[in-house]
């Protein structure tokens, strides 16, 4: 397993936090970006230690902004807490302020703004809904270095979790961040992606094949959602199964979309995902 603490550049540093699992890989990470006034991507989960652990690579530093990537707790539980632990300013979409806790206050960060924490530096908003509706991911210059959030995994596949989530949102933000030729592409789990333009094409690739897989399990008779995530993924661990579930949901709910005729989906994914994602 990797450092927990690693620099990237001189202006980079990566924690991941200690919460290996099914869905967060060998565990979540947070990003430090700056020299000198600081922006925190996607503080973490609320555990004992993590602000600590954060402190010590922020090490008396300004912290102008913890944002945040999306909602789900192993990325957003401790915002609120490290918002007011740095005095800095917490950001993230309209969609994902709503869904923290009352009282976690933030500012919302509109599609295509441009923040500006210190000379010579900038974050670019891109809202990129897919793996859920609220994601956005962010763009820091120099180096063209994309905050992906969970749309765009270090290794493996990211789950498309419906209802929330949608396969038409998933191909769209992936267009539109492959539009921007991102220079390394730093996920919300497992390591940093170098070769960022080929891992986001395989991403694409991945998922419109994924759904003709989907579509040709429906053509053979598969007629319930589990019957088609066994067809297209085999057997899969417990922690697995839920996702690989909503995603298939997901999958059908695209097909339904444009016409086809297929089994029932609408209940799958709802009622798992928040205990699924948390810490």
């Amino acid at each position: 397993m990797p450092e927990r603490r690693l620099e990237i550049a001189p202006d980079l540093i990566v924690l991941r936090v200690d919460n290996p699992g099914p869905m967060t890989l060998d565990g979540t990470r947070s990003y430090v970006l700056g020299r000198e006034r600081l922006v925190i991507v996607d503080p973490g989960p609320d555990r004992p230690g993590q602000l600590d652990a954060l402190a010590e690579i922020v090490d008396g530093r300004e912290v102008a902004l913890v944002l945040l990537t999306h909602s789900h707790a192993d990325h957003s539980g401790a915002a609120p807490a490290a918002a007011a632990r740095f005095d800095a300013e917490l950001g993230a979409s309209a969609d994902t302020l709503a869904r923290l806790e009352p009282g976690s206050g933030g500012r919302t960060l509109e599609d295509g703004e441009v923040l500006t924490p210190e000379p010579g530096s900038s974050v670019t908003v891109i809202h990129a809904p897919g793996h859920s509706a609220d994601h956005v991911c962010y763009l820091a210059e120099p180096g063209r270095r994309l905050f992906a959030g969970d749309l765009v995994l270090g290794q493996g596949s990211s789950a498309i979790l419906h209802p929330d989530g949608r396969v038409a949102d998933c191909l769209a933000s992936l267009a539109r961040l492959i539009a921007l030729r991102p220079g390394l592409l730093l996920p919300g789990h497992g390591p940093p992606v170098e070769a960022a333009m080929p891992r986001l094409e395989e991403y694409r690739r991945h998922r419109l094949e994924r759904e003709r897989q989907v579509r040709t399990a429906v053509e053979a008779g598969a007629r319930t959602v589990p019957e088609i995530r066994e067809t297209v993924y085999g057997r899969l661990s417990p922690g697995l199964t839920w996702a690989a579930n909503a995603s298939v949901a997901a999958h059908l709910a695209a097909l339904a979309e444009r016409g086809e005729t297929v089994p029932d989906y609408a209940a799958w994914g709802a009622d798992e995902e928040d205990a699924a994602v948390r810490d």
